[in-house]
């Protein structure tokens, strides 16, 4: 059975994105080695909402998951999709029974915390990294949205400390 993975980074005021959506707040910690290149080894298939695959397809460089199977939640056809990436329509439950059963690899719900917290609710993530980066951002994106998943513990398995003032927590969810 496929392994389903989060790997989500958040300020320590715990936000995904800045209040327009953006990213750059993240950029001074692009030069640690998180441990994304051994994390994304092990990664078959990629899942991710509408919004985040628009972020994605709008940065620079194009599809960074080419090689991996892409599945995109959303209501609407995918234009000019990359090779390998499909939009899924079915809803999440069923999302969730596909990545199980018919992965090569572990599977990654990237970005978006809406999604991830489905999976949460469903008990579908299996580990949650998350990656605490010492900034306040004062408002923006919720790492997860309010009243999204329910109240539970987690395992905390391993962390790690970085000199840059970053933090991984890994926990175990199932």
């Amino acid at each position: 059975m496929t392994r389903i993975y989060g790997f989500i980074a958040a300020s320590l005021d715990g936000y995904i994105a800045d209040r327009n959506g953006g990213l750059d707040w993240l950029t001074p910690f692009d030069d640690v080695d998180s441990g994304y290149h051994a994390f994304i080894a092990e990664i078959g298939t990629v899942v991710m909402g509408r919004a985040t695959y628009e972020a994605i397809m709008a940065m620079p460089g194009g599809w960074p998951y080419a090689g991996r199977r892409g599945l995109i939640v959303t209501s609407r056809p995918l234009d000019d999709a990359p090779a390998g990436v499909a939009a899924w329509t079915e809803g999440v439950p069923a999302l969730i029974d596909h990545v199980r059963t018919n992965g090569d690899g572990a599977a990654w719900v990237v970005g978006g915390g809406g999604l991830q917290a489905a999976f949460i609710a469903a008990d579908a993530l299996d580990r949650l990294d998350l990656f605490v980066i010492p900034v306040l951002l004062g408002g923006g994106i919720p790492l997860f949205p309010p009243g999204a998943t329910p109240a539970r513990r987690l395992q905390l398995e391993d962390t790690e400390r970085y000199a840059n003032g970053m933090a991984r927590l890994r926990y175990a969810l199932s």
